[in-house]
C-alpha cells in the first residue's frame, strides 16, 4: 500500500498510514492486489478504520475483483467507479486490460489496483515531481489518474493503425498469397476488446457524472467531458480499424473469386475451342474402309485447315463477346 496525502498549495507528499483523516486536503489509499501478504482482505478494515463506515460487501467483492468491467455505483456515503486501463506494453498483446477501483469519500480516496497497472505508476512519478497543479479533490484526484489512463488508449492506436496496415496490405498483395489468418484473427480480436472496453468506459463515465453524490463544478465537468471525449476517440477509432478489417477481408475474398473467375473462364475457352477440334479428329479417326475425303490426296491438310479456322473463328468470336 502507498499513502499520498494530497495538500493544496503544497507538493504532495508520501505518508504513513494515519489513524484519521486529515483535517485539510485529501488522503489518497492505494492498495495492490495481491493475496500473497493478506493485504487483499485487510484494504476495507483500514477504510472502516479510518472513516467509521463499511464498504458494501458486493464492492470490496468488485474492487478485488481483477476483471471487473468498467462500472459506476453510487452510495450516500461514497462513489465507486471501476475502470478498465491498459496493462503493461507489449507489442504482441497491445490490449491487455488491467482493472482500478476507485472509492472516492468527502477527503479520502481508495484505489484498488493490479501490482503493474502503469497508469498509477505514472501518476505517482508525476505528484512526486512537482506538479503545477496538484489535484486537491477526490474528483480530481480520480480524473488526474482516469485522464492518464485513456491517454494510454490514444497512445496504443498508432502502433496498432500500423500493425493493421501491414495485415491489409499482405491481404491484398496479388503475389503473395494470404496465409497468416491466425494473426489476423488475433488483431480482429484485439480491436473488439479495444471497442468493448471503450464502450464500457463510456458508460461508466456517463452513470458518474450523472449519478455522483459530488457536486462537480464547472471546471471538473468541463475536465471530465474532455475525458469522455478522449474514450470515444478511441471507440471511434476502435470501429474504424474493425471496418476497415472487414473491408480488406471482403476485398480479398473478391479478388479470389475473381481470379478464380478468370481461370474457370480461360479454362472454358479452351474447351469450347478444341472441342470441336476434337470431334473433327474422333471422326475421321474412325477405322472405317470407306469414309468421304479418307482417300482424298489433299484430305489431311484440309482437316488441319478447317481446325485452324474453326479455332480461329471462335477465338474471334469470344473476343467480340469480351470474353477473352
Amino acid at each position: 500500500m502507498q499513502c499520498h496525502l494530497l495538500i493544496h498549495g503544497h507538493k504532495p507528499k508520501a505518508v504513513d498510514l494515519p489513524d484519521r483523516l486529515p483535517d485539510a486536503g485529501v488522503l489518497w489509499l492505494d492498495f495492490v492486489r495481491n493475496p500473497k501478504d493478506g493485504e487483499r482482505e485487510n484494504w476495507p478494515a483500514v477504510v472502516k478504520h479510518l472513516t467509521g463506515q463499511a464498504i458494501e460487501p458486493q464492492h470490496v467483492i468488485d474492487g478485488n475483483n481483477a476483471v471487473h468491467p468498467s462500472f459506476f455505483d453510487g452510495t450516500p456515503r461514497y462513489d465507486l467507479l471501476i475502470f478498465q486501463g491498459l496493462g503493461p506494453d507489449n507489442r504482441e498483446n497491445l490490449i491487455e486490460s488491467r482493472t482500478a477501483a476507485f472509492f472516492l469519500f468527502d477527503n479520502l480516496v481508495v484505489t484498488v489496483r493490479a501490482f503493474d497497472n502503469q497508469s498509477f505508476l505514472t501518476a505517482f512519478g508525476r505528484l512526486t515531481n512537482n506538479p503545477p497543479r496538484p489535484p486537491i479533490t477526490p474528483v480530481g484526484v480520480a480524473h488526474f489518474v482516469l485522464d492518464i489512463m485513456a491517454d494510454r488508449y490514444l497512445a496504443v492506436r498508432e502502433p496498432m493503425s500500423e500493425m493493421l496496415e501491414g495485415l491489409q496490405e499482405n491481404l491484398l498483395d496479388p503475389n503473395n498469397p494470404f496465409n497468416d489468418w491466425r494473426e489476423l484473427l488475433n488483431n480482429r480480436r484485439q480491436v473488439r476488446k479495444l471497442e468493448a472496453l471503450s464502450a464500457g468506459q463510456l458508460e461508466a463515465l456517463d452513470a458518474w457524472r450523472r449519478n455522483s453524490r459530488f457536486e462537480f463544478t464547472d471546471n471538473q465537468s468541463v475536465r471530465i467531458n474532455d475525458l469522455k471525449e478522449h474514450v470515444t476517440r478511441v471507440h471511434g477509432a476502435a470501429q474504424g480499424h474493425q471496418a476497415d478489417i472487414e473491408s480488406a477481408v471482403q476485398l480479398h475474398f473478391s479478388a479470389v473469386a475473381h481470379n478464380t473467375n478468370q481461370i474457370v473462364t480461360a479454362l472454358t475457352v479452351i474447351s469450347a475451342i478444341f472441342l470441336p477440334l476434337g470431334l473433327l479428329a474422333g471422326i475421321f479417326g474412325m477405322n472405317f474402309e470407306k469414309m468421304p475425303g479418307l482417300g482424298h490426296p489433299q484430305g489431311f491438310w484440309i482437316l488441319v485447315i478447317a481446325m485452324v479456322v474453326l479455332s480461329a473463328g471462335g477465338l474471334l468470336w469470344f473476343r467480340r463477346r469480351r470474353v477473352l
